[in-house]
């Protein structure tokens, strides 16, 4: 009976999780979609608005520091939640800190920086979490299962895929250890997608199109560009790790943020789009909008500039770009391979390659891919693409996107 009673308390502390979760993480998206088109909006009609735009949050973002976070490097995302769910009660969950660190990448996200809302988003919803936890004085493992089911909601309410934030949070922050926290987490999960979706509306559904059954003359197609993603994936990774090292080498963080808004101004200015949410991107990437020309240049600018963000010290994640890369080299694939046929499948491949890839979660990969396309007749290639890809980082890389500012974290808190 006492482990009855015991399930029936946990399911009802990841409702309540779920439906907090929501409101909070549908206001932080509200905000961040609000606040691109402000600046948008006031800056438009001037010459050199790409230019500006950046400089404009570099300023804030020194402000930020300068302020509030002078001797703390910690950051916000996920690997701050993995952290946390390996230490319990670090600081890295406690509400003011959060709170300053969600502001600084709101400014990253609305003035132009290439970083996702997503990490931020995990770190969000994990906190809130945790500090129900923690007022309510639970235990540790309890503690750690209100940091998934906070993640998971939040997940679920901006980015409308419940069984992809289920799966990332039993695959990537618990590592796998799927038993004990599988219900509480799909039901956080599910019923903050149902709020988001009540808020914002549902994810916008795309007509894909498909092919019924797979030949065996693609399977060698979905093979090369499953080994291609895995490159990608490694490229990524080193990327925004180089820049971080490079950077580093600047002993001030706010030269390390005039430089970064420079560049990340730049390319801006040269590049537009590199402006634009990665979301509204990837949309326009697999409604077919650009040509092969572009769909490279989108891949190879985000790898570029969301390593310089990230790198030179600005608040954000590094999730969302990597689909947005995935989804514009895919597309470019499919139009080479055959121009006139189903690009979008390879955009929707690429997407779920490199979370596989970089994250180091092939489950999570094809779910993505499943969940996102709503086709499960793309199985087999997603089987194939996400399997590759992951075995083709871990051989030659041998570690995710999180291995080396999870170290750097973890030696900052001792």
């Amino acid at each position: 009976m006492g482990k009855f009673w015991g399930m029936i308390k946990n399911l009802s502390l990841a409702l309540t999780i779920g439906v907090v979760v929501g409101v909070v993480s549908v206001i932080f998206n509200l905000v961040i979609e609000g606040g691109v088109e402000l600046s948008k909006n006031m800056l438009l009609g001037t010459d050199d608005f790409y230019f500006i735009l950046p400089l404009l949050g570099a300023t804030m973002t020194i402000g930020i520091y300068g302020l509030y976070l002078k001797d703390d490097h910690t950051g916000l995302g996920i690997v701050q939640v993995l952290v946390e769910l390996e230490q319990i009660k670090t600081h890295l969950m406690l509400p003011f800190r959060v709170f300053i660190r969600v502001v600084s990448a709101v400014v990253t996200l609305i003035f132009g920086f290439s970083a996702g809302r997503f990490g931020p988003i995990v770190h969000l919803g994990a906190a809130v979490g945790s500090n129900v936890g923690y007022l309510f004085k639970l235990s540790s493992t309890h503690v750690r299962l209100l940091i998934g089911c906070g993640a998971a909601a939040a997940i679920a309410a901006v980015f409308k895929m419940p069984l992809f934030a289920a799966v990332f949070v039993l695959e990537v922050l618990y590592k796998k250890q799927f038993a004990n926290y599988f219900a509480p987490v799909v039901l956080s999960a599910v019923v903050a997608n149902l709020l988001g979706n009540y808020i914002q509306g549902p994810m916008p559904d795309f007509d894909f199109a498909y092919k019924q059954g797979i030949a065996l003359n693609d399977l060698m197609v979905y093979v090369i560009f499953g080994l291609i993603m895995g490159i990608v994936g490694i490229l990524y990774i080193l990327s925004i790790n180089h820049f971080t090292e490079l950077f580093g080498k600047f002993k001030s963080i706010y030269v390390r943020l005039v430089i970064g808004g420079l560049i990340v101004s730049g390319l801006g200015y040269f590049f537009p789009l590199n402006f634009e949410l990665h979301e509204n991107t990837t949309l326009r990437i697999l409604s077919g909008e650009f040509g092969i020309g572009v769909l490279i240049t989108i891949g190879l600018i985000k790898l570029l500039a969301t390593g310089i963000t990230l790198g030179s010290g600005y608040v954000g994640g590094n999730f969302y770009p990597g689909i947005t890369i995935g989804a514009g080299l895919g597309m470019a694939f499919g139009k080479i391979i055959e121009p006139a046929g189903e690009n979008q499948l390879f955009g929707v491949l690429g997407m779920g390659a490199l979370i596989s890839s970089y994250l180091n979660a092939p489950i999570a990969g094809i779910v993505w891919i499943l969940e996102y396309s709503r086709h499960f007749d793309w199985m087999i290639p997603a089987l194939i693409v996400c399997s590759l890809s992951v075995s083709v980082t871990y051989h030659l890389l041998g570690k995710d996107i999180f291995s080396k500012s999870y170290e750097s974290t973890m030696k900052q808190l001792k």
